[in-house]
């Protein structure tokens, strides 16, 4: 077939914003001018200045300290200014990252950062103490007279992970005060934390104690803008850099209100975080793609948006100019504005040491400006939805009550099943969805009852939620109860109803299942496998499917969180697709991926098209087939990425089995390249 030239419909530039640290001292001037030289040969049109980040970091700001970055910053400015290279800021402590040997100032009088169970921080900062307010404040309005174009929150901004307390803080005696005030008397710490830690039903000081760190977490945000606001000489805006949302979830924030608060005349920026530090295969992008994805639910119309490429510890000996690569372009086809680039070391040396950065982004350049030209921030994805709550972790019943660690709702344990086998996913309800685990608590009864009146797609534990709020006859199946890895000789996950993909009597590998869900069929429920026992004793459904009385379809796997805890293959992936088709009623409207392990698909829908991109995750090449809907019969064009390459066309054809249009890709994809089809 013969492919059409790729058509333009969205030309941006590539924006390359580049962290960095310059020291304070003698060599200032000479290393801003080494950092705009770099800048000006790598095409960087923004350089994005630490102050006091990592290993420089002695903890929260003394009025000293202060001063001396200070003076560091406008000296550096300067030298950015004049050779017209854009300055943005960073600073690295706001509450602090954690105290790994630091201490508080000896001349700030601070509150530390209390823990669930008493730890008492000696370097982070309460969120309710009005000293460190204040101190944050002016030191944010200080700066904001270098006139930066975007003032950064660091993603220290936050409740958890303030290492070396278990889980973080939050619990201080001024934040105990505020919660008393609202409930009308005094508490303790272990009151509140016993309350927020009952099993079963949550007590209603879950949601007031939630709401009470997210109002302390908007107060300061709203004083941040204030005072940039009231002190910059021109447009500058503040950036909130972001955790997992599923984190944020038990720290009672409220997206819109936070960002409300750190808009200034419109203006604000958003760092989501997609990928954690360090290298990896590709097949561990399926959570960065969930992540841009549902961070862009988040976030208010018209948001700066940058990625982090966080590739600690740095270098090509932290993570492969591969995988930075792939994660950039995976950045820009979900829309990013810029790339919010953490490439060098803190270290502070001058930007010439590591020239292998700069030929990193110089080769990246061809086919981020291709993808850049094609993909725009207004496009939403299609596919299976996985829909998710903000206050998820409000609703989550605990069975132990021992940790705030228990407080996990997710959407992305059905994005990894699916994602992985083929089929795309999305952050928006669709017409078929997934929910798996907890989550299944959040959402009220009128969004279950619509989720089932439609396609929806179970785990076991989910279902046995559902059983346990009543919608049991909806799903097909009553749950009997876990069976425990020590407590039954389960190993074995054998197919009783096979079709021409994966025939009857088909065994699986169930060893590696931590526990299963006992799952007995009801009447006009079709069990498509089954667990046994060596001796063949069968124990519970495997994959159940059942059309309900509210013309739903509804398919329950007896395993917990199937993509984590089933061992992978070909069958399984057949499995998943067709539970997927017989949700949507045989009428998906996404394009499915076989022919390879690990080729994950993204679909952006348009009103007159769409583009489908398929990564191969999976280390070997591979040449993906494409099913696309009932229906289709739009002219295709086919790209390949090839990581640090130009783009290049791709070589596809196109057949007819069972009635749809099949692309087969004639061209090696390999390890963490990229298909894209535009249609």
């Amino acid at each position: 077939m013969r492919q059409p030239e790729q058509t333009a419909f969205n030309v941006k530039p590539l924006r390359y914003h580049l962290r960095f640290q310059i020291l304070p001292g003698r060599n200032v001037e000479r290393d801003a001018g080494t950092l705009a030289d770099f800048c000006k040969q790598h095409g960087i049109e923004e350089a994005v200045l630490f102050y006091a980040a990592e290993e420089w970091n002695k903890g929260l700001l003394s009025q000293k300290e202060e001063d001396r970055w200070f003076d560091t910053l406008e000296r550096a400015k300067k030298v950015l200014d004049k050779a017209e290279i854009v300055s943005s800021v960073n600073p690295w402590p706001t509450t602090l990252h954690c105290s790994h040997g630091r201490t508080m100032p000896e001349d700030r009088d601070f509150a530390p950062m209390v823990s669930p169970s008493g730890e008492i921080s000696k370097a982070c900062a309460s969120f309710a103490d009005p000293a460190w307010r204040e101190y944050l404040w002016r030191q944010y309005g200080r700066f904001a007279k270098l006139g930066f174009r975007v003032m950064w929150v660091e993603d220290d901004f936050r409740y958890h992970n303030h290492r070396p307390l278990t889980w973080g803080g939050g619990f201080e005696p001024p934040m105990l005060e505020r919660f008393g005030r609202k409930i009308g008397r005094k508490v303790s710490r272990e009151e509140v934390v016993r309350a927020v830690l009952k099993p079963g039903k949550p007590h209603p000081w879950r949601s007031k104690w939630f709401a009470t760190w997210g109002e302390a977490q908007t107060e300061v945000a709203a004083g941040l803008a204030e005072a940039v606001a009231r002190n910059a000489p021109g447009e500058t805006r503040l950036g909130l850099m972001s955790s997992l949302p599923a984190a944020h979830s038990k720290e009672g924030r409220n997206w819109r209100e936070l960002f409300d608060a750190l808009t200034i005349d419109g203006r604000v920026a958003h760092r989501p975080n997609f990928f954690g530090s360090g290298d990896g295969l590709g097949l561990t992008l399926d959570r960065s793609m969930m992540m841009l994805d549902l961070q862009r639910t988040l976030r208010p119309p018209g948001c700066e948006v940058a990625p982090e490429l966080e590739s600690y510890p740095f270098t090509r000996w932290g993570r492969s100019d591969t995988m930075n690569w792939a994660q950039m372009a995976l950045c820009m086809f979900f829309g990013a504005d810029a790339l919010l680039l953490d490439l060098f070391p803190f270290s502070g040396n001058p930007a010439d040491r590591e020239p292998q950065i700069g030929e990193l982004l110089d080769r990246s350049r061809p086919a981020l400006e291709w993808i850049c030209q094609r993909f725009s921030k207004d496009l939403r994805t299609s596919g299976v939805g996985i829909p998710w709550r903000e206050d998820a972790q409000a609703h989550v019943r605990l069975r132990r009550g021992e940790s705030l660690d228990e407080l996990q709702a997710s959407s992305f344990g059905p994005g990894h099943l699916l994602l992985r086998f083929g089929v795309p996913v999305s952050a928006d309800r669709q017409a078929v969805n997934a929910v798996f685990g907890s989550l299944a608590w959040a959402f009220d009864d009128n969004d279950i009852r619509d989720m089932l009146s439609g396609g929806l797609i179970l785990d076991a534990e989910s279902a046995e939620i559902l059983c346990e709020r009543g919608f049991g006859p909806h799903i097909g199946a009553q749950f009997d109860g876990w069976l425990d890895r020590e407590e039954s000789p389960y190993s074995i996950e054998m197919v009783e109803d096979g079709d021409d993909q994966v025939p009857e009597g088909h065994y699986m590998n169930a060893y590696r299942l931590p526990r299963m869900g006992v799952l007995k069929p009801s009447r006009n429920t079709r069990a498509w496998t089954v667990f046994m026992t060596p001796e063949r004793r069968r124990v519970g459904a495997g994959i159940v499917a059942y059309e309900n009385r509210l013309g739903g379809r509804v398919v329950v796997y007896g395993a917990p969180d199937p993509g984590q805890n089933l061992t992978p293959s070909y069958q399984r992936q057949a499995l998943a697709q067709r539970a997927v088709r017989f949700a949507a009623g045989g009428r998906f409207v996404s394009p499915i991926t076989t022919a390879s392990a690990y080729l994950m698909p993204v679909h952006f829908r348009k009103r007159d098209g769409g583009s489908l991109v398929v990564l191969n995750g999976a280390a070997d090449p591979a040449r993906p087939e494409i099913q696309m809907p009932d229906g289709f019969n739009r002219r295709l064009s086919a790209a390949l990425l090839t990581p640090l390459a130009e783009p290049a066309k791709a070589k596809v054809r196109l057949t007819r089995r069972d009635g749809k249009t099949v692309v087969r890709c004639q061209t090696d994809v390999p390890h963490l390249g990229y298909l894209v089809l535009q249609w």
